[in-house]
């Protein structure tokens, strides 16, 4: 069992319909719950009401049955409700407030009609509603992380990419459904509510992407797609070299190096030395040793002021290089950094350590203000947001 815990996408704002949502069905279940203390009060009666029975359509359940859970144990309320806290709360911080409570309830029904396509079994519960959130989730952050709880042959906390997460409990519920219609099923669990869920929220969030409703963000599915773009880009642009910024320096064989030199005119002997020490850099990249690279790069930046490697190379060898009190070179690789990939997810917390380093240590207080004048509004660790003030106080008036 995989419980997730929270993302390491917090809100900006307080989520209130996220939170008003929770005490709803809170609410409702411990007055199902209780209803047995109650001379006057028929729990059966709620449930008679407001459950979606397919057999009897009425178009209030449609909303309705989103709040009703099992009475009888703590199990189905409690799993939802976790996760629409954790998946609820960034997804209502992109849609805004009515925006994510009209998606919500649309998606409890889209996940009835799709339990009534297959099956005329009376349904009740918000997990329909909430896979919608978790599958809008998934297309506005596929990029984000997930701490979670693992309960199988071990036990611990976990963090873990949310796609991975997402796609697993999609798989299994899609697994399950399949049991179901072969005849191996007999769970009273609306599987398909689940995945119809999944897939209209994920959809409803890519149109709203794709039709630029929704502003596009270093973490949503649209800028995997521009990635891998670049990608594609900077392969195609290294060809004509022996070895590119994509390429491992065990690549380089005397054979492969003879293809290349058949098919494409001998570059000259700059930009033979500049590709050959990419491919070093990269393989020491490859093989761990950050301090041997950073040295490398140290050289390659000497010969070659723009050289950049792939976004996550890059910012290790800055890394190294600043770990390593070689401040002059760290400011020119995370530099190049911001200026290669701005929309980069650590873009923030690069322009926080170049302030840093321009404040402390190169005396460059005007690039610095800059820089922490930019990143400070979209700050949201707090220790990152307090060393931000405090260089900007170093800095004065």
């Amino acid at each position: 069992m995989i419980i997730p815990l929270r993302t390491d996408r917090p809100p900006k704002h307080t989520p209130m319909v996220t939170q008003a949502l929770i005490v709803a069905n809170l609410v409702v279940y411990l007055v199902g719950a209780s209803g047995s203390f109650f001379d006057r009060f028929d729990p059966e009666a709620l449930a008679s009401f407001g459950h979606f029975d397919p057999r009897d359509f009425k178009v209030w359940q449609l909303l309705t049955y989103q709040f009703l859970h099992d009475p009888h144990g703590i199990w189905h309320i409690a799993f939802n409700m976790l996760f629409l806290w954790v998946f609820g709360a960034a997804v209502e911080d992109r849609l805004g407030r009515v925006g994510f409570l009209g998606f919500y309830l649309v998606g409890g029904a889209v996940a009835a009609l799709a339990h009534m396509a297959i099956t005329k079994a009376p349904v009740i519960g918000a997990s329909g509603s909430i896979a919608g959130v978790t599958g809008a989730f998934l297309a506005l952050f596929p990029r984000s992380r997930i701490k979670v709880l693992l309960f199988f042959f071990i036990i611990g906390v976990y963090v873990i990419p949310s796609l991975w997460f997402i796609g697993f409990y999609f798989v299994i519920d899609l697994l399950r459904q399949t049991g179901d219609w072969l005849g191996r099923g007999g769970s009273n669990v609306a599987y398909m509510a689940h995945i119809a869920g999944y897939l209209y929220g994920f959809g409803v969030a890519f149109a709203l992407l794709g039709g630029k409703f929704l502003k596009r963000e270093e973490f949503d599915v649209f800028f995997l797609f521009t990635q891998a773009r670049r990608r594609a880009a900077f392969r195609t642009a290294s060809r004509h070299g022996p070895a590119g910024m994509w390429d491992s320096a065990q690549a380089d064989t005397e054979k492969r190096l003879g293809k290349l030199a058949a098919r494409a005119d001998p570059p000259g002997e700059t930009e033979a030395s500049h590709a050959q020490l990419r491919a070093q850099i990269n393989g020491l990249l490859t093989s761990g040793d950050l301090p041997a690279a950073a040295k490398k790069y140290q050289k390659l930046l000497a010969e070659a002021p723009r050289a950049v490697l792939a976004e996550q190379h890059q910012l290790d060898i800055a890394n190294q290089l600043y770990a390593n009190g070689v401040h002059a070179d760290a400011a020119s690789a995370y530099e190049l950094l911001l200026g290669s990939y701005p929309t980069s997810a650590k873009a923030d917390e690069v322009r926080l350590i170049l302030a840093l380093i321009y404040v402390r240590r190169l005396n460059q207080p005007q690039r610095a203000r800059e820089l922490i004048e930019k990143t400070r509004p979209k700050l949201r660790d707090r220790t990152q947001s307090a060393l931000a003030d405090q260089l900007l106080a170093e800095l004065g008036p």
